[in-house]
């Protein structure tokens, strides 16, 4: 373990040497405050509380402020963390929203898009209905009229 030094302490404590803590040496206003001369800690804390008020549990000291500061932390930390959820929330639920009305206008300009699409369709195959005969008529007669004639880029070599 560590040893203690002696020496002055500078938070005036058992090496003070006498020095005045915070006021006036014996005015009994040290850093503490003002505590009765010879009455202990735990007895000025009963006084300080007043008459018929019972003590919480065991007195607090140095390990009940760190659990109530961990206690403090620990609310602080769920209060920040509800807060960071609802925030989300909200965000969430305005970007929903957004999203709704700009997918809302997007969804009727795709409907009529797919609606114009499928006109064009019907359009193209109600045409190629009406003209199959007279196209295959005309390929055919290209096909099948075959009239020999001399290409007007040959030349005969002389």
């Amino acid at each position: 373990g560590g040893q203690r030094r002696a020496g002055p302490c500078p938070r005036g404590g058992p090496g003070a040497q006498g020095r005045p803590r915070a006021a006036a040496a014996g005015t009994g206003q040290g850093r503490r405050g003002g505590r009765r001369p010879g009455v202990g800690v735990a007895a000025a804390r009963r006084l300080h509380r007043g008459p018929g008020v019972a003590a919480a549990g065991p007195e607090p000291g140095p390990a009940g402020r760190r659990t109530r500061k961990a206690r403090r932390l620990k609310q602080a930390k769920e209060e920040a963390q509800m807060e960071v959820e609802q925030y989300r929330r909200e965000r969430e639920q305005e970007f929903q929203s957004k999203q709704q009305a700009a997918m809302g206008s997007q969804g009727n300009l795709s409907a009529e898009v797919e609606q114009a699409t499928r006109r064009q369709v019907q359009g193209m195959q109600s045409s190629q209905q009406r003209n199959r005969e007279r196209v295959l008529a005309q390929l055919l007669g290209m096909v099948c009229d075959v009239r020999p004639q001399v290409h007007p880029n040959y030349r005969i070599a002389a």
